[in-house]
Parts: structure tokens; C-alpha cells; sequence
């Protein structure tokens, strides 16, 4: 079965201020936006510094620190694919059940291209069976650069267009025919509430 991940921990001295918004009701509502966009049966997984409450359908395991960094993001790919991995900072506004089919039968990863960049970054990750070794080996290093490290599809290149930055592609074209949007830095989805599109998905 599919499993859809995220991580979410309370704000800590490693913590960049564009990151101090998070709150156990972003989980809730990742969690809805996928499945209000997904057919096909999943499981969605928040990897937590302790124990919260959200509600009926997550699923918490715990990370393996008290005080976690953006590089424990590379902590779900301990649970065995088909994975997907997001961010709090995502909507999901679209159907994304081929995305999931894809993870089915794939060999290596997909990553979206880092925006204005030539290089991937780890905003969205599909993952099939036999990635746990991106886990398993890793040893603290930044999660972006070692996901780079591995064998990788671009998004991009699979579907255009469907897995967009918010600053670089949707601020200056519209929404289109994205399916999952991701907001890096600021503004975040908590700023945007009067923008229609926004509060229609976010909820």
C-alpha cells in the first residue's frame, strides 16, 4: 500500500523562522488534501519529536531525535516504498492518483527541479519499493544534497507543469494546471487566506 509522509516537530533552536508557523493543524490538513485528491488506498504517516494529536487517519511514528533538523526529512524513507514524502509547506489541488501509480512501478526516485535552478530539491518525493537505503546510509547530512546523490527522475520532466514552487511559478502565472504546489520559505499557505484557490484547498 501507498504511505504518504511528512515530519513535523515543534520549533527548536535549529529552526529558520519561516518554519516557526507549523502546527499539528498543518498535519491535519496535508493529510486532507491528499486524501481529497488520492483513489487509491494509503496510509499518511507524521514522523514526530513526541506525541500529538491530530486527527482520525495520521498515523505518528517517532524520529530518532528529540531535536530534529530539515535534514531528518530524510527519515521517512525508512518506511519501505511506495512513498510519497511532502512538506507541511504543500497543497494538493488536483488528482495526484498517477503519481501514486507511479511509485508502483518505478526504479529510482522523482524530484522536483529546485526552482531557477539546474538541480533537484526534495519539496515532493516519489519513491517505489527499495529506497530505504537513502535512510539506512545516510549520516546526518543535508536532506536535499543526499537525496541528490541518488539515482533520480525529474518531476518536471514526467509531468510539466503539475509540481510547482509557489514564488517561482504560481505568483507569476496563476495556478494552471498544477496538482501540488509547494511554498519554500515565505509567503506560506497562513498568509494567502483571502487568495480563493488557497482557502478552497487548505482546509
Amino acid at each position: 500500500m501507498l504511505t504518504v509522509a511528512t515530519c513535523f516537530w515543534e520549533a527548536n533552536r535549529h529552526s529558520v523562522p519561516s518554519s516557526r508557523c507549523y502546527t499539528p493543524e498543518w498535519v491535519d490538513k496535508l493529510y486532507r488534501g491528499f486524501k481529497r485528491n488520492l483513489t487509491v488506498p494509503f496510509r499518511f504517516v507524521v514522523l514526530t519529536d513526541k506525541e500529538y494529536e491530530f486527527t482520525a487517519g495520521v498515523e505518528q511514528e517517532r524520529l530518532s531525535t528529540d531535536e530534529p533538523t530539515w535534514a531528518s526529512m530524510i527519515e521517512p524513507f525508512r518506511i519501505e516504498g511506495p512513498l510519497i514524502v511532502a512538506g507541511l509547506d504543500t497543497i494538493i489541488r488536483d488528482n495526484i492518483d498517477h503519481m501514486a501509480r507511479w511509485c508502483e512501478t518505478a526504479d529510482k526516485i522523482a524530484l522536483p527541479k529546485s526552482p531557477g535552478k539546474p538541480y533537484a530539491c526534495n519539496a515532493v518525493v516519489l519513491a517505489p519499493k527499495g529506497q530505504t537505503d537513502i535512510h539506512t546510509r545516510w549520516n546526518g547530512e543535508n536532506d536535499m544534497e543526499w537525496l541528490r546523490t541518488f539515482p533520480h527522475v525529474f518531476i518536471d520532466a514526467l509531468w510539466p507543469e503539475q509540481v510547482v514552487s509557489f514564488k517561482q511559478y504560481v505568483r507569476p502565472r496563476g495556478v494552471r494546471q498544477s496538482r501540488i504546489v509547494y511554498f519554500h520559505g515565505n509567503p506560506k499557505m497562513a498568509d494567502l487566506l483571502k487568495v480563493p484557490w488557497v482557502t478552497k484547498h487548505w482546509r
